[in-house]
């Protein structure tokens, strides 16, 4: 690979951990963090792979921890995720780069979804998000190799990282119909049939472990009571809510995207139409799940608009209007500084700054780094109480200040965490 090739990946990815580093969290997060934490801190591995488990996470959490006892379990998580996030934006610079032939397509798109808000957050703080998103990256990849080369390996290859991201995320099932798109695609039927075995056997794989362990297989597939109260109402307000998340994500860069599609649809409707099968069902379940956090099952469909992004640029990069549009990539930590104050300003936002303030605020909705956050340690220590239902994060924490405590940290000590 001559330098110019290694270049970009290299500055991209060291670029970017020293960005989302300076930015980390400077004590435990509120949310899952604590209890991925937790778990990490306990050591024991995890032999479930019920929705909440994340059994490939947490055992790889576990896994650090055991071969580096040295490491703090917050560090640990630190680390992981970071690292997973930059590896992610190299397989997406990759992956665009091979789809584009252009390399400021790849380097820019990369830019854009690495500075993405969800992204950007998800890569600050302890969560499965951009581990899992590792695996998704890599099945989007492998699946436009196979679409655009015709290669059965590649196909194989997707299945296999399909197979694994489900121990990752149960979410991930929901690109099954893009999978079976391309064994439709597949002219090789032996070997297709081959690679869809390989799929196939992660999935039964996930199922035979409860039932080797005597647990419940219904809670690998559940989604707990969150879709019990579906309403017409709910689902609209979710869908403009997604539109929103979209908007905050990319701004006017979404306009690139766009322009992808209508140049796939022009040039190669078989990727537009995976691209689509892909990706849809993902979005349209991240818009009914009504939780609190839902933007964060909205990333492997962020991941394949920044595939767009890039074939947008690629399209539109000789128009002058449309270069500096990118160029002004670098401007997006702005754009979120500038909604943050805008919010501020408002009737609105000072009553949510005040009614959220006991987890940083308006600062912890709009702005992505986390450096100098709200910790969830300090707040059960001292006894503090929520306006929102956040029970399995006290008992998490209480947990972890239990472990902590039996290797002699003080409550001065373990409010710093």
């Amino acid at each position: 690979m001559r330098a110019k090739e290694l270049g970009y990946p290299v500055i991209l990815f060291l670029g970017f951990f020293l960005l989302y580093y300076a930015g980390s969290f400077s004590k435990i997060p509120f949310g899952d963090c604590i209890g991925f934490v937790a778990d990490t801190e306990k050591g024991a591995f995890v032999l479930s792979t019920s929705t909440y488990a994340h059994f490939l996470f947490t055992n790889t959490l576990v896994l650090f921890k055991t071969l580096l006892p040295f490491v703090s379990s917050p560090e640990i998580g630190r680390f992981t995720v970071i690292i997973s996030s930059c590896i992610c934006l190299l397989v997406l610079y990759r992956t665009v780069l091979e789809v584009t032939e252009h390399r400021f397509s790849a380097v820019f798109s990369t830019i854009i979804f690495g500075l993405s808000f969800t992204f950007w957050r998800n890569s600050e703080i302890i969560e499965i998000y951009t581990f899992n998103l590792i695996w998704i990256s890599l099945f989007l990849m492998f699946s436009l190799r196979f679409l655009l080369e015709r290669k059965s390996r590649n196909l194989a290859l997707a299945c296999l990282f399909l197979g694994i991201s489900v121990f990752s995320h149960i979410q991930n099932i929901l690109m099954v119909p893009a999978l079976l798109l391309l064994i439709f695609y597949a002219e090789d039927r032996k070997k297709a049939a081959a690679s869809l075995s390989v799929f196939i056997f992660f999935l039964l794989l996930l199922i035979a472990v409860p039932l080797l362990t005597d647990q419940p297989v219904s809670k690998v597939f559940s989604a707990g009571t969150v879709l019990d109260s579906l309403s017409f109402e709910g689902i609209v307000k979710g869908f403009a809510v997604a539109v929103g998340y979209l908007v905050y994500n990319f701004w006017y860069f979404t306009f690139f995207a766009i322009t992808g599609i209508l140049g796939l649809f022009r040039t190669n409707k078989r990727v537009l139409l995976f691209l689509g099968v892909a990706g849809l069902p993902v979005f349209g379940f991240a818009g009914i799940f009504g939780v609190s956090d839902n933007y964060v099952f909205f990333l492997p469909f962020n991941c394949i608009i920044a595939v767009l992004f890039g074939l947008g640029i690629s399209r539109l990069w000789q128009n002058n209007m449309a270069r500096y549009a990118v160029l002004t990539a670098f401007l997006i930590p702005f754009f979120y500084f500038a909604s943050f104050r805008m919010a501020g300003s408002t009737a609105q936002g000072l009553g949510l700054h005040s009614q959220k303030a006991y987890k940083g605020g308006l600062s912890y909705y709009l702005l992505p780094w986390m450096n100098n956050n709200v910790g969830i340690l300090q707040f059960v220590l001292e006894g503090r109480e929520s306006p929102d239902p956040m029970q399995w994060m006290e008992k998490s924490a209480r947990e972890f200040i239990r472990l902590k405590k039996e290797k002699g940290y003080s409550e001065e000590q373990l409010k710093k965490l």
